[in-house]
């Protein structure tokens, strides 16, 4: 009996034991069902701000273009509850051509109609050297400039917003078109991430407008007005409606003295002031448009101050044949031994002040002897000197424009396949610059080089289909040879007029046949135990130029230069540069 009453009274224990057990494995499970069902199913209701999830400095001010928030070394600053945009972000982001001059304190901005100069912390800044005053002027802080809010959406194309409270600025391209949308649940949230799961950043109320943009899944990226970024479920937005884009303002239009057909320029080498008088210069030449001597140069002295050959009875013979007149400004130094050639871009086009002096002077020249145009010819131009150079000419074409001038700029002809001078960018030049001379000739010149023809078909035709990748045809105009190289033992060379070369061949019995694929004549002497060797340029070579010319749709053509070419070259111009 005793061990029966000690068996049921273990069994009742038993029984008693095993129900908290299963009491705990419930709990567990239902604890299990419910995390999993908050997991999977339950939004994340964690509220954060942006400062403190991206680990951003809230007295730093946050830039937003479109939606992307901007993490950039320079940011804007705020003085006097004015924001101030530093010229990296500018240039970076709104302006690629915006100059800042360190060493002068000097900032310009350039467009295809003006040039505004801002000396910082004045309240009077200069759109084409007149004068005109601003409420908030140009500041400098850590050495850089910074441009005021109100003036950059004066100037650029942009939408620009600050938020004072959350310290972010918003900006938006007014050329591109944006959606708009209207939160329409008042338990809508905007994630940092498209999931339900992610921290949200803000609460909307019912009824804010939104900008909206990319759909990732179930959710919308938008940005507040604010200049919040970030995610909310699609369904709380109301239908889109776009903001249609704003075209930027159409430029000035300048009236420029009209040139009919295809162009045919020369230029014309002038020496010194008595050079302009020779008879020879007088002699019309038919179907010729645009004349560019050679008056202008830098002083020695590098002080920005141009040389000037310049004849008035030259150009009003010019302007009586009909013939514009495009004087040429170069960059050779006349005074070798104690000026290089390169200093001129060293020590002139880095200099704001210097430009700016010389682009004046060039407008007073234009002035005094009523020029049509300016032929641009800088040839020393070295690799950390390029932007100083794209920048003078920005800077000179609003100017030269304004009084009615072309401005045209001379280039070497792009030499592939290594292509060395492609710092010379000649795709913004082209976007400012209303032509582009490509010198597609001295292909040999010198031992470096070695002996050859001045300007192969190939030499000339790579060039040029390169040139015009880079800038439009309608800008284009070749330059042609009207000179001739003799080589002596193939190692040192004189240059010739096309007839002078000719004749001298033929009197030593020295022209050979024509080469169909260098697109020249051929011819070798020995004379004094020397050999004289020579590609000739004559009629049937230009000729083989001018239809690679014709094939590409070029603006025309110019030579180089006046009084070598033979006279039979003028007739066959008239028949490609109608």
């Amino acid at each position: 009996m005793d061990n029966e009453r000690r068996q049921r009274r273990r069994k009742r224990r038993k029984r008693k034991s095993s129900l908290p057990v299963a009491l705990v494995f419930i709990c567990v499970m239902l604890g299990c069902a419910a995390y999993v069902g908050y997991y999977f199913f339950l939004p994340n209701y964690e509220v954060q701000p942006f400062h403190e999830y991206f680990s951003i400095d809230s007295k730093a001010v946050t830039l937003v273009l479109g939606d992307k928030r901007l993490d950039v070394p320079d940011k804007p600053i705020v003085i006097n509850e004015v924001v101030y945009f530093p010229f990296g972000f500018v240039k970076e982001y709104m302006d690629p051509n915006i100059y800042w001059d360190s060493a002068q304190d000097r900032l310009t901005i350039t467009t295809r109609d003006t040039v505004m100069r801002f000396i910082p912390d004045s309240a009077t800044y200069y759109e084409n050297s007149s004068p005109v005053s601003m409420e908030t002027p140009v500041h400098v802080e850590d050495g850089q400039a910074h441009l005021p809010m109100p003036f950059v959406t004066q100037v650029y194309h942009y939408r620009v917003s600050y938020n004072v409270e959350l310290r972010i600025v918003t900006v938006d391209a007014l050329d591109t078109e944006l959606k708009r949308s209207v939160i329409s649940n008042d338990s809508a949230r905007l994630r940092y991430k498209p999931d339900k799961k992610a921290i949200s950043g803000y609460v909307f109320p019912m009824g804010e407008e939104v900008t909206v943009y990319a759909i990732d899944g179930e959710y919308t990226r938008v940005r507040t007005d604010a200049g919040l970024l970030g995610y909310v479920l699609t369904e709380y937005l109301t239908k889109t409606d776009p903001i249609a884009a704003v075209p930027p303002p159409e430029p000035r239009q300048y009236e420029l003295t009209p040139i009919e057909g295809k162009i045919n320029m020369v230029w014309d080498q002038v020496v010194n002031l008595e050079d302009n008088t020779a008879e020879w210069r007088r002699t019309p030449r038919q179907g010729l448009d645009i004349i560019s001597p050679t008056w202008f140069s830098f002083d020695m002295a590098l002080n920005g101050d141009i040389v000037n050959i310049a004849d008035i009875d030259y150009v009003n013979w010019a302007h009586e044949q009909g013939y514009q007149v495009w004087p040429l400004l170069s960059d050779f130094t006349a005074d070798s031994e104690n000026v290089q050639n390169m200093d001129i871009s060293n020590i002139i086009l880095a200099d704001t002040g210097l430009r700016e002096h010389a682009i004046e002077q060039l407008m007073g020249l234009i002035s005094l002897y009523r020029l049509d145009g300016i032929n641009i010819d800088f040839e020393y131009i070295q690799p950390e000197n390029a932007v100083n150079y794209v920048q003078f000419i920005r800077e000179l074409a609003p100017y030269a424009h304004e009084v009615g001038a072309y401005v045209s700029v001379d280039m070497y002809n792009p030499d592939m396949p290594d292509y060395w001078s492609r710092y010379y960018n000649r795709t913004a030049i082209g976007e400012t610059a209303d032509y582009i001379c490509v010198m597609a000739y001295d292909e040999h010149v010198n031992e470096a080089t070695g002996a050859g023809p001045n300007a192969s078909l190939e030499f000339v035709r790579e060039g040029l289909e390169q040139t015009i990748q880079e800038v439009p045809p309608e800008k284009v105009i070749i330059g042609l040879p009207y000179y001739v190289r003799v080589w002596k033992d193939l190692l040192t060379n004189e240059a010739r007029g096309m007839k002078a070369a000719y004749d001298l061949f033929q009197s030593k019995g020295g022209i050979t046949a024509w080469d169909e694929a260098l697109g020249a004549y051929y011819g070798e002497y020995t004379e004094d135990g020397s050999v004289y060797t020579v590609w000739l340029e004559e009629e049937r070579s230009i000729e083989s130029k001018l239809k690679i010319f014709q094939e590409l749709g070029l603006a025309g053509i110019s030579g180089w230069k006046l009084g070598l070419e033979k006279d039979e070259i003028w007739t066959l111009l008239q028949n490609y540069v109608p």
